[in-house]
């Protein structure tokens, strides 16, 4: 196989960006000029839009990762003295949120599950029952350590039922996935642009309902993760309290447009087209998901490793990263296996090339395959 001139990051994000985003941050901009200040209101009212936000709540965007996000979003969302979260965790994300809420200084009840089955309404009940003094749910939507998709909107009706509020990690999911803020009532979404919005790394994006922010002012222990300043400052002046990374909201941007004009449906028909043939073909090959199809997430698939003993991950790794493809193992929670992921800016094109990449790969470690 010729060696491909692209690298494939094929993880759960950051990921193969499209050139048409990356060339965005080729030009310089002004974080008070008025073309950036039209670009931050446009990917908060695009946020909003695509989750049918715009009616009830308000989007906030942060420097930082996704993972500022969910910190600021705690900060300035959950009243600390009179609060309590429960953390549903069932893979690795679930695990650094309930990391985020405990260092935070929150009071924290973990609800430990297994990665299969998914959670259900009897699980969530029950820990509500056995503590009273819970006031929020925190569920990861996509819990890509595993490929795991969480069943969200259960888990609001919940909440619903049970007076609590809800908050949702879709940092995995938002614009591959359909969530819908003002049915699911959620206090706040918490959004990446380096996952399914096919953007770069370096901001974080809270869809926040705004009756609940409106009422945060003084809340956040933390200045520059003030959520509320954030919004009023924005609001009033259309700029960011503190010096913006210019060229990732200007990629952003334009993975807004990008978005918009293949729409979320066919967003999501071209991961799962990419999902379906990476899966079959490794199949073909003898390899073993971690998931039955039924459950998972179709943006990234685990696979269990080849019992064969030459087969170590790191040569693995090695041998597919020289020849331009980066994978990624699994989490503890999943340990033995590996994930590829097939977000970003990539076809089933894209995945024929990825498993003639493996099947050179595995050769060159002495790994045997059964054939394709």
């Amino acid at each position: 196989m010729e060696e491909t001139k692209k690298t494939y990051l094929l993880t759960p994000g950051p990921l193969t960006v499209p050139a048409e985003i990356k060339a965005e941050m080729l030009r310089d901009h002004s974080p008070n000029a008025a073309t950036h200040m039209a670009m931050t209101s446009a990917i908060r009212a695009y946020c909003l839009e695509i989750c049918n936000g715009t009616d009830t709540h308000a989007c906030v965007p942060i420097q930082g990762s996704a993972t500022y996000g969910v910190e600021a979003g705690l900060h300035t969302l959950v009243p600390r003295e009179t609060s309590r979260i429960l953390v549903v965790e069932n893979g690795f994300y679930g695990q650094r949120l309930a990391e985020i809420a405990t260092g935070a200084r929150f009071s924290v009840s973990v609800l430990s599950l297994p990665m299969l089955p998914l959670p259900t309404e009897a699980d969530i009940e029950a820990a509500l029952e056995a503590d009273p003094a819970i006031t929020h749910i925190m569920i990861c939507h996509a819990e890509t350590g595993t490929g795991v998709l969480n069943p969200v909107a259960m888990v609001a009706d919940v909440a619903r039922r049970h007076g609590k509020e809800l908050m949702i990690d879709a940092v995995a999911s938002f614009g591959g996935f359909p969530i819908d803020a003002a049915a699911l009532d959620a206090l706040a979404i918490f959004i990446s642009p380096n996952k399914c919005l096919e953007s770069v790394p370096g901001v974080a994006l809270v869809v926040a309902r705004r009756d609940a922010l409106e009422a945060s002012a003084g809340r956040s222990p933390a200045v520059v993760l003030d959520l509320h300043a954030q919004w009023r400052f924005m609001e009033e002046k259309g700029a960011w309290r503190w010096t913006p990374p210019t060229h990732v909201v200007a990629a952003l941007a334009k993975g807004c447009e990008r978005h918009r004009a293949e729409g979320l449906e066919a967003r999501a028909a071209r991961y799962r087209a990419n999902w379906r043939r990476l899966v079959d073909g490794l199949r073909q090959r003898g390899f073993e998901t971690l998931l039955p199809d039924e459950i998972a997430a179709p943006i990234i698939a685990t696979f269990k490793d080849p019992a064969d003993p030459a087969y170590d991950f790191q040569s693995f790794y090695a041998a597919m990263e020289k020849r331009g493809f980066i994978i990624f193992p699994g989490r503890l929670t999943a340990a033995g296996t590996f994930r590829i992921g097939v977000m970003g800016d990539l076809d089933e094109s894209d995945m024929t090339l990825v498993l003639a990449a493996i099947d050179e790969s595995l050769a060159e470690i002495g790994v045997a395959t059964e054939p394709a």
